[in-house]
């Protein structure tokens, strides 16, 4: 008689922490962290390696206390919605997981509040920690409380927003005449705005994906995505020191954009017209999917293509988690 092999230990945790997930969170501090280092030195690199490793790892841990802190405050919700996922079948404490979310976020802002000493050339040292405090806020206030109402969105686009700013946190000095928000230029905060836009667009989207959509409200987070997706092509368009266009010529840039955006657009109207579960969800992970594609793009125009390739080869081990780990 054949017996069913047991369930990876890992698993469970993997599923929890949305795995799949995080490497849209690398590709966030990558594209940031290039577009900084191409600024300051004429050449993107992730040198000094250390403040790397420090901003892209607080990213991680933050990333993935947000997802374990989110179905620990939803667990009456997901016991009668999602009863197989980790914490409602019993597979994963919820003690634990609130536990292993809150230690993620304090050592995430530490390790960000390291990396600013850690670079002599950054213009102000504070600004990663600053930054990841911000960050952790906008994931608290997103799982605690905002999540089931209007605001959720907002917080979720915030959450994204200041992970990009923090892949940007370590740039050199502006020119003494440029705008700037504690040292992020119009550019920048362009970039990050956008994407952060976009995402808020996609939680509207995804509000009610485990059942029947509302048709109007899909509607409403598709133009919201539309307008993400205008504002982090304008980006590089704007006269920034930091984002601006090095590898390619306009007409070349906003062709990529749409080549990539048609692939996000036709899900988002496949599910608008067919509001099914199955249809939003697909929706829901191609626009995820495409944070990875978008950022490499951004990184193509402003860095150049070998730097791109390593950004879009972030799809790879994402695709691959996502056959045994769920994105939603």
């Amino acid at each position: 008689m054949a017996t069913v092999s047991a369930e990876p230990a890992w698993l469970p945790y993997f599923q929890l922490f949305r795995l799949p997930n995080v490497f849209t969170a690398w590709a966030d501090i990558l594209a940031g962290y290039l577009a900084v280092t191409q600024f300051s030195t004429d050449t993107a690199s992730l040198t000094p390696w250390s403040v790397f490793l420090c901003l892209i790892t607080a990213s991680s841990l933050i990333y993935s206390a947000g997802m374990a802190l989110n179905d620990y405050y939803d667990l009456e919700k997901d016991r009668q919605e999602r009863p197989s996922r980790p914490l409602p079948s019993g597979r994963v404490s919820p003690r634990l997981a609130g536990w292993l979310g809150y230690q993620f976020l304090l050592v995430g802002v530490v390790l960000a509040a390291i990396a600013g000493y850690l670079y002599t050339d950054v213009a102000l040292p504070w600004r990663g920690g600053v930054v990841a405090l911000c960050l952790v806020a906008s994931v608290l206030l997103y799982d605690a409380g905002l999540k089931a109402t209007i605001f959720g969105a907002v917080a979720m686009g915030a959450c994204r927003f200041f992970n990009l700013l923090l892949g940007m946190s370590l740039a050199g000095r502006l020119p003494e005449a440029e705008f700037s928000l504690i040292g992020y230029d119009i550019g920048q905060l362009a970039f990050a705005g956008g994407i952060a836009i976009y995402i808020a667009g996609v939680t509207w989207f995804a509000r009610t994906e485990a059942k029947d959509s509302s048709r109007p409200l899909l509607i409403f987070g598709f133009v919201v995505l539309v307008i993400g997706l205008l504002t982090f092509v304008a980006s590089p368009l704007l006269g920034s020191s930091v984002v601006r266009l090095r590898s390619m010529q306009t007409f070349g840039w906003c062709g990529l954009m749409l080549l990539i955006a048609v692939s996000i657009l036709r899900r988002c109207i496949i599910a608008i017209a067919d509001p099914s579960p199955s249809n939003v969800q697909v929706a829901v992970k191609q626009a995820l999917l495409s944070l990875i594609t978008l950022n490499a793009g951004f990184v193509l125009a402003v860095c150049g293509a070998f730097w791109a390739v390593i950004v879009a080869l972030l799809v790879a081990p994402m695709l691959l988690l996502g056959r045994w780990v769920y994105s939603t």
